[in-house]
C-alpha cells in the first residue's frame, strides 16, 4: 500500500479525489479521516495532519518559572513531543501497512518540516531519505497529477531551516519571556511575552506611536477658489500651496477676495500612461486585501481555504514573475465567463499575452493567481471578495496600460496665480477589470488662453499639519518585509499574536500600555531585542541553511551567543526593568476608584484565569465586579451617578460599542433591564 501524507484533511481529501478520479472510500479512526482508493493499480490511502504533529519543548523538570533560572534554558536542547495524539497512532499504524510513503505537504519550509517530522515519527528518521516528495503550487488536477509523476526527495536542508527557526524561537521566547515576567512579577495568565520577531515588530508600532504623541501641529493656510465657465464650476488653489506665514496669507487673500474675473494665462495637457500592476506576492496580496477591511490573519485564513479547494495557487510566495511553464492562456480561458468574460475575451483576442513582471523572481511557487472559476453562490460573499481580488489582479497583469489625460491650467486673479488640474480617462485598459484601483476624474470645461472665467468664491482656509499615520495591518506587513522581520508565512501570525497578547489593539494597530511599557523598558536596557538587524540576520542565516550553505548547528550556536549577551545586559538592569514595567502596567490595570474605600480598583484574574475587577485593598475591602470574559473593554475614568462604580466601554463584534456601569446590580442598569455581560 502507498501512504500519502498531507498537511491538512481538506488537502488529503482533494488529492485523493484527483488521484482516484473521485473513487474514494472514507474510513474513520476516531476523529481522523483516512481516504482509501486505487492508484495506478495499487492500494493507496491519504491522511491529513493538522499542521505540525510534533512540538518542540523543554524537558518537564524545566517547566517551573520560579525555580528555574531563565539563563539555564539558553544551552538546553529542546525535545520533540507528540502534540496531535489522535493522529500519531493512526499515522504509525498506516505506515506499518505501507510499502512506500509520499509527502504531499505544502511546499515551503514549514511544509517540508511537517512532512519530515511525520515520516520520522511514523517509521524513523533514517527513512526520510526513502520517502517520495510531491511538490505542487496549486491543488488543481493537472498540478497534482504532474507532481505525483515528477516525484523528488524530501528536502532535508529546507526542513532543517524550519526546524532551526522553531528551536531559535523557543529558546529566545521562553528565556526572555520568563526573565521579563519574573522581573516585573507578572506570572500566571498575566505573563509578559517577548519574542525574537514579535518584539521588533511591536517596537515598530510603539515607535510610530511615540512620533504621533510628540508631534506638534503647525498652522498653515490655503487659498482655495471656485471658478465657472459655460455653467461648469471647477476648483482651483493658489500656486503658493501651503502657506505657513499667516500674515502673508492674509495679504494675498485681500488681493483676491472680491475679484469677479480670472484670466486664463496658460493651458497645457499631457497624456499619462500607467502600466498594469505586477503579479501578487503574499505581501502585496495581504496589503491589497487589508485595504478592503479584512484583517491580515483572516486574509491568510481565507486564502488557505481557497488554495486547498483548488481555486487559487499557493498563497505564500515572494514571487512576482509568472513562470514560463504556467499556461496563462488556458487559465484566462477558464475565467472567460461571468463578470470576467469581457476582460478575459479582450486578452484572448491578442496574438500573444505579455504579463507584467515584478522585481522578485523565485523558483518555488508562482505569484498568486486563480486556478479555477467559481461564483459567489458557491463559496459565499466573504471568500468571494478575496477570490475576486485575485482574479481581477491576475487579469489586470495581462492587460494593456491605462491612459489618462491630465490638463493643467493657470489662472490670473488680480496678479495672483491659481492652479487648476483636470483628469480624464481616455483608455481604461487594465483599470476596467481591476476596479479596486480607481481614478477620480475631474472634468474641466474648454478653457482658452487669454479668455476670462467667473470667480464664484475665494476662501482663506486655516489648517494644521497632521501627525504621521499609524501603520495599517497591511502596511505593517510591508514594513516587516522591508526590515527582514519574519517570513511570508509568519508575518500575519506575529501581528495576530500581538493582538492576542494585548500588546496592541484597534485598527490600525496602536500599542496598549503594556505594549508600550515592555518596549520602552527593553529599549532602555536591552535595545538589541527590539532592533530588526539581529532578527533579519538570523533569518538570512536560515535561508542559507535551506540552500545547504550553512549548518543548523552553526546558526544555533551564533543565536545562543547573541542571547547570552542580551541576558548579561538585562541581568545587570533587572531591577530597573521590573520597576519600569510594573509601574506602567499598574496604570493600565486601574479600572477606577472603589466607591466603598476610595482606593484603586484593579483588573485582575482568578486562579482559573477569569478576569474581574477588585479593590486594591483586597482582602480588607471585598468590593469586586465581574467582567465579560471575551472582547475588548475600556475604562472611561468616569463614575456612575447612581452607585459611583466605574463606567466601562464594552465592545461587541459586529455591534457598536456602548458605555455602562460595571456594577451588575446598579439601579440604573436594573431599571433599564440590562443583563450582566459575562
Amino acid at each position: 500500500m502507498r501512504l500519502i501524507i498531507c498537511e491538512k484533511d481538506n488537502a488529503a481529501k482533494r488529492i485523493s479525489g484527483i488521484l482516484s478520479d473521485n473513487n474514494v472510500k472514507i474510513e474513520k479512526k476516531g476523529r481522523v479521516s483516512i481516504y482509501r482508493f486505487q492508484w495506478e493499480g495499487e492500494d493507496a490511502c491519504t491522511i491529513g495532519l493538522r499542521g505540525h504533529i510534533m512540538n518542540l519543548d523543554f524537558p518537564k523538570k524545566y517547566n517551573s518559572w520560579t525555580s528555574v533560572d531563565p539563563a539555564s534554558l539558553v544551552d538546553l536542547e529542546p525535545v520533540k513531543v507528540l502534540s496531535e495524539r489522535s493522529i500519531g497512532p493512526v499515522l504509525r499504524s498506516l505506515a506499518k501497512e505501507s510499502s512506500s510513503i509520499y509527502v504531499a505537504t505544502d511546499y515551503d519550509r514549514e511544509g517540508e518540516l511537517i512532512g519530515a517530522e511525520a515520516v520520522e515519527y511514523a517509521v524513523g528518521k533514517e527513512m526520510i531519505k526513502e520517502a517520495h516528495r510531491a511538490r505542487f503550487s496549486s491543488l488543481t488536477p493537472s498540478d497534482v497529477t504532474d507532481a505525483f509523476h515528477q516525484l523528488v526527495k524530501v528536502d532535508e536542508a529546507l526542513a532543517s531551516a524550519a526546524e532551526t527557526r522553531q528551536v531559535m524561537d523557543l529558546i529566545w521566547g521562553a528565556t526572555l519571556t520568563r526573565f521579563i515576567s519574573l522581573a516585573s512579577n507578572r506570572l500566571g495568565h498575566d505573563f509578559l511575552s517577548v519574542g525574537r520577531v514579535q518584539s521588533p515588530t511591536l517596537a515598530i508600532i510603539v515607535n510610530k506611536e511615540k512620533q504621533i504623541k510628540v508631534f506638534k501641529p503647525k498652522p498653515y493656510w490655503n487659498i482655495e477658489g471656485d471658478f465657472e465657465e459655460d455653467g461648469m464650476v471647477f476648483p482651483g488653489s493658489h500656486s503658493a500651496g501651503d502657506m505657513f506665514d499667516g500674515e502673508k496669507a492674509k495679504i494675498v487673500y485681500t488681493r483676491v477676495e472680491n475679484v469677479g474675473k480670472a484670466e486664463v494665462v496658460k493651458v497645457s495637457q499631457k497624456e499619462k500612461v500607467e502600466k498594469p500592476p505586477i503579479p501578487f506576492s503574499t505581501t502585496e496580496f495581504i496589503k491589497a486585501a487589508n485595504t478592503m477591511g479584512v484583517s491580515v490573519s483572516r486574509v491568510m485564513s481565507i486564502a488557505e481555504d481557497l488554495y486547498t479547494k483548488g481555486y487559487i495557487s499557493y498563497p505564500r510566495t515572494d514571487n512576482t514573475v509568472y513562470p514560463k511553464g504556467l499556461d496563462i492562456r488556458k487559465t484566462v480561458q477558464a475565467l472567460a465567463q461571468g463578470p470576467y468574460r469581457i476582460s478575459a475575451d479582450s486578452i484572448l483576442e491578442g496574438s500573444s499575452i505579455t504579463p507584467t513582471r515584478g522585481k522578485k523572481e523565485t523558483t518555488d511557487h508562482p505569484p498568486i493567481y486563480p486556478t479555477a472559476y467559481i461564483t459567489k453562490d458557491q463559496i459565499g460573499p466573504e471568500k468571494y471578495r478575496l477570490y475576486d481580488l485575485v482574479v481581477r489582479r491576475f487579469l489586470a497583469t495581462l492587460m494593456e496600460p491605462s491612459k489618462k489625460m491630465i490638463k493643467s491650467v493657470k489662472l490670473d486673479v488680480n496678479g495672483e496665480v491659481f492652479k487648476v488640474s483636470g483628469i480624464r480617462m481616455i483608455y481604461p485598459g487594465w483599470r476596467s477589470v481591476y476596479t479596486m484601483s480607481r481614478v477620480k476624474e475631474s472634468i474641466l470645461p474648454e478653457l482658452v488662453e487669454g479668455s476670462f472665467v467667473d470667480v464664484k468664491d475665494i476662501r482663506l482656509e486655516s489648517k494644521e499639519t497632521k501627525p504621521p499615520k499609524r501603520f495599517s495591518q497591511g502596511g505593517l506587513i510591508q514594513e516587516m518585509e522591508r526590515l527582514g522581520l519574519g517570513t511570508k508565512s509568519t508575518r500575519h501570525e506575529i501581528i495576530q499574536k500581538l493582538y492576542d497578547r494585548r500588546y496592541i489593539d484597534d485598527v490600525p494597530p496602536r500599542p496598549t500600555l503594556s505594549g508600550e511599557a515592555l518596549i520602552l523598558s527593553l529599549e532602555n536596557h536591552a535595545s538589541l531585542i527590539c532592533e530588526p538587524d539581529m532578527t533579519s540576520r538570523l533569518d538570512e542565516d536560515m535561508e542559507r541553511i535551506s540552500r545547504g550553505d550553512l549548518s543548523q548547528k552553526k546558526v544555533l550556536e551564533e543565536s545562543r551567543e547573541m542571547l547570552k549577551g542580551v541576558l548579561e545586559v538585562m541581568e545587570r538592569e533587572k531591577k530597573a526593568i521590573g520597576r519600569e514595567i510594573s509601574s506602567a502596567l499598574m496604570i493600565q490595570d486601574i479600572a477606577g476608584t472603589c466607591p466603598r474605600c476610595n482606593n484603586d480598583l484593579l483588573v485582575t484574574r482568578s486562579m482559573r484565569g477569569k478576569r474581574y475587577v477588585r479593590c486594591s485593598k483586597h482582602p480588607n475591602c471585598s468590593r469586586s465586579y465581574p467582567l465579560p470574559q471575551r472582547g475588548k473593554i475600556d475604562f472611561t475614568k468616569e463614575s456612575c451617578t447612581a452607585c459611583k462604580s466605574p463606567i466601562v466601554t464594552f465592545y461587541r463584534r459586529g455591534k457598536p460599542p456602548y458605555n455602562a456601569c460595571i456594577n451588575p446590580k446598579c439601579p440604573l442598569r436594573t431599571a433599564k433591564g440590562e443583563s450582566d455581560e459575562k
